[in-house]
């Protein structure tokens, strides 16, 4: 599978780790050689955790912290 995390960087041959239903507004998941990332889920309706009136956006490559994961490309 295919994702796009939370900064908008796409990650190829991935395995979906399924998260507790309490987080059912992000997916996690495991590229090929094990580093996890988080996805929003396609739809991220606000939960009891969050405000009701807030919708999670995704980021920028750009934001992502420094050395977030290494691409060799």
């Amino acid at each position: 599978m295919d994702f796009i995390d939370v900064y908008g960087i796409n990650h190829e041959n991935c395995t979906l780790v399924t998260p507790t239903r309490e987080y059912g507004r992000i997916n996690i998941f495991m590229d090929s050689v094990g580093r996890r990332f988080v996805a929003m889920s396609p739809d991220p309706v606000p939960s009891k955790y969050g405000s009701v009136n807030s919708h999670w956006k995704r980021g920028r490559p750009s934001e992502a912290p420094k050395d977030y994961f290494y691409i060799d490309k």
